[in-house]
């Protein structure tokens, strides 16, 4: 796997979730109480600033990735401990 970089990343997670910046932005301060703006996001998909562990941590929560996956460093979304995990969980939930 070429390495990704978090820009590409963040900006290929926003379009398969079909949301456009001022969706995204709008639901990530609504929903994490925080403060950015479509001019940070969009610098952030550019690569001309990072954003910070703390938001990386919301944005892999929000698009239910890990945050090695949003940096580029492993190609899988989610980590098979945590899908284990999910689906005792779901299975205890069921019954």
């Amino acid at each position: 796997m070429e390495k990704a970089n978090i820009g590409e990343t963040l900006k290929m997670l926003r379009e398969e979730h079909e949301l456009t910046m001022d969706m995204l932005v709008i639901d990530l301060n609504q929903r994490y109480n925080i403060e950015i703006n479509k001019s940070q996001l969009s610098r952030w998909e550019r690569n001309e600033n990072d954003a910070s562990l703390a938001l990386a941590a919301k944005l892999a929560d929000y698009y239910g990735v890990s945050v090695d996956f949003l940096l580029g460093l492993t190609p899988v979304r989610v980590p098979a401990r945590i899908l284990a995990y999910n689906t005792l969980i779901s299975k205890g939930l069921k019954k």
